[in-house]
């Protein structure tokens, strides 16, 4: 076992002042063999104790870590979403599962393609099949969500694969930012312009001659 930076050699340096510290008698000579091996094995015995004591030590590090973890990707401000290489949700946070307006345990394996506008799947595709045949993220722009609401909802899309630890699986991240107001904002200056630039100027007056009144 790997007890780095706690080595085992101070480890067990550790286990005999424990013992020594609980020793209260002397040993007789005539018994310096048998007394020995009970010693040597007292000391295994507080080894396995401190060992005990880092491993659950270690356990409480990284169920803090997880629960940290668990807080920082439910609540994050982007929708994070796992995918598999179907396309197919694996999980979801709180603000994916929100932005696709459904209950999250019930979006769990449904193919992503379904919360999207038809119009925009031909660019989600491309994103999913890019971030699976290379090493780098993804990006797309101005995807539609589809709602159930009167204000249509459009997000930029990252992707990137990685291989799942546990799994040995290919998985893809997928981190979607609700651009909405960016959109709208962009489209209605698009249709000023396009206004100004295909209105009538105004005529220009007529010079009048010098001298005339106005």
């Amino acid at each position: 076992m790997n007890l780095d930076p706690v080595t085992e050699a101070e480890l067990r340096s550790e286990a005999r002042q424990r013992l020594a510290s609980k020793q209260s008698w002397h040993e007789p000579d005539e018994h310096m063999d048998q007394l020995r091996l009970i010693h040597e094995l007292r000391v295994h015995q507080i080894e396995l104790e401190m060992q005990n004591e880092l491993l659950t030590e270690t356990l409480s590090s990284v169920n803090a870590l997880r629960a940290k973890y668990h807080d920082l990707y439910d609540f994050a401000p982007v929708g994070n979403f796992t995918l598999d290489l179907r396309g197919h949700i694996v999980e979801l946070n709180l603000r994916a599962a929100s932005m696709l307006g459904q209950d999250r345990a019930k979006l769990v394996d449904r193919p992503l393609r379904e919360m999207f506008d038809p119009s925009c799947l031909p660019a989600l595709d491309q994103l999913l099949n890019s971030a699976q045949n290379s090493s780098q993220e993804v990006f797309a722009q101005s995807l539609q969500i589809l709602r159930h609401q009167p204000v249509p909802m459009y997000v930029n899309a990252q992707a990137h694969a990685f291989v799942d630890d546990a799994s040995g699986q290919t998985l893809i991240r997928l981190a979607l930012m609700d651009v909405t107001a960016l959109k709208m904002a962009t489209d209605d200056m698009v249709e000023l312009i396009s206004q100004s630039a295909g209105a009538s100027p105004a005529p220009a007056a007529a010079p009048q001659p010098l001298g005339a009144r106005s």
